[in-house]
């Protein structure tokens, strides 16, 4: 369902064989005869070669040719993963590149490598992406933010300010910003392009989910990869995913926030619960938590008060102890406890979330105090617990 640039991609590979160049071949003759071609000729001519198409691609030519001296069968064999290798230079040239046909045309160990290229995105709609950017992270970004705070405030004004295309038919990052919606590859060329622009790490990654192709992105903080679903943190965007059917409903009133951290900073386990990939990216094997705890500890006060703060607004800090209820006997000691405070509101993480509303119900049927109560739960990102608001209402 959601399509990414990658598997869009068309080859043709169509070879004249030497000293045989057939003008029926020739597929750009405007590009060979208007267009001056690069020659690679100098040692190392394979990552020369890699390198000047990459740059070709980053300057959004549509269409170039690179002449190439060396082995012709050597060229033949390796051109294709040559091209993969450019294109991994930059992911946001990667993933807006439509389509591309190549052909080799060999006179010896002289060889001509024509490629014409479709874009989604021209470098002039690219200019207006890099307008909106920049302005964006002039009003989110303050002086003195870790970089830390700043993937979480760029993950928030995307989430806010984006909502998912379910046309299934804007893909790229100016359309984004300038129409407001995009599909997951959209978001992801736009975390992508805001993250770089602030400093951070950042690739966009690929693969599979129950509605059919995904893109997200990979962040590196501190030296550690972590997974960011930009698209599946915005309740539209997960409703249209066929993830989450209250999303949309539970979505936040006006004056109300309508973020959602589920899918923030993830290792590979915590992501492959629902997300499938193939191609090889930098392990994430650190759990966020942990960093944030470890975080804590660490530097001046100041700079630990920050991420204290981080942490309770990532919601992180339902995992710690004294804000989980692990069984039904703790939960029945924390209703006591607040009743015998007369305490007004509970909130609590409950970790058998499958077994909590039977045992809610056997937690008052037990007291002895006339009270009411109201209780609100929803699904905790990353297990099977529940995020728990309890009212409770005394009678006089």
């Amino acid at each position: 369902m959601h399509r990414v640039a990658s598997k869009l991609l068309v080859v043709v590979f169509i070879i004249a064989a030497a000293y045989c160049l057939d003008l029926k071949l020739d597929l750009f003759p405007a590009a060979a005869e208007s267009e001056e071609a690069v020659a690679v000729d100098e040692p190392n001519k394979l990552e020369r070669l890699e390198q000047e198409i990459a740059q070709q691609f980053q300057a959004r030519s549509e269409h170039f040719s690179v002449t190439y001296t060396g082995d012709k069968q050597e060229l033949t064999d390796k051109l294709k993963d040559i091209i993969h290798a450019a294109l991994r230079h930059d992911d946001y040239s990667a993933y807006i590149l439509e389509s591309y046909i190549y052909t080799i045309r060999s006179w010896g160990n002289k060889s001509t490598i024509a490629l014409e290229a479709r874009y989604r995105e021209t470098l002039k709609q690219t200019a207006v992406v890099d307008l909106e950017t920049a302005k964006a992270l002039k009003s989110i970004i303050e002086p003195g933010m870790n970089e830390h705070e700043k993937v979480k405030v760029i993950h928030d004004w995307i989430v806010n300010q984006i909502e998912y295309d379910q046309s299934l038919s804007h893909y790229t990052a100016y359309e984004a910003v300038t129409l407001g919606e995009a599909v997951c590859q959209g978001y992801a060329l736009l975390g992508y392009k805001m993250l770089k622009e602030a400093g951070i790490t950042v690739l966009i990654a690929e693969g599979t989910v129950n509605t059919g192709e995904h893109a997200w992105n990979m962040v590196q903080l501190d030296g550690i990869w972590y997974h960011l679903d930009l698209t599946w943190d915005d309740p539209v965007g997960i409703t249209a995913a066929g993830k989450d059917s209250s999303a949309k409903a539970n979505a936040a009133k006006p004056g109300e926030s309508a973020i959602r951290y589920n899918y923030y900073l993830k290792t590979d386990e915590e992501l492959r619960a629902d997300h499938q990939w193939t191609k090889a990216y930098p392990a994430a094997a650190a759990s966020y938590a942990d960093t944030i705890r470890e975080l804590e500890q660490l530097g001046k006060a100041a700079e630990r008060d920050r991420f204290t703060k981080l942490k309770m607004t990532l919601g992180l800090h339902w995992l710690e102890p004294e804000y989980t209820v692990s069984s039904s006997e703790q939960l029945n000691q924390v209703i006591q406890s607040a009743l015998d405070s007369r305490t007004a509101s509970l909130a609590f993480r409950y970790e058998q979330g499958d077994q909590f509303p039977a045992a809610l119900k056997a937690a008052f049927q037990s007291v002895n105090v006339a009270v009411g109560y109201r209780a609100s739960y929803e699904p905790y990102a990353g297990d099977d617990s529940l995020l728990v608001h309890i009212q409770l209402e005394y009678r006089r």
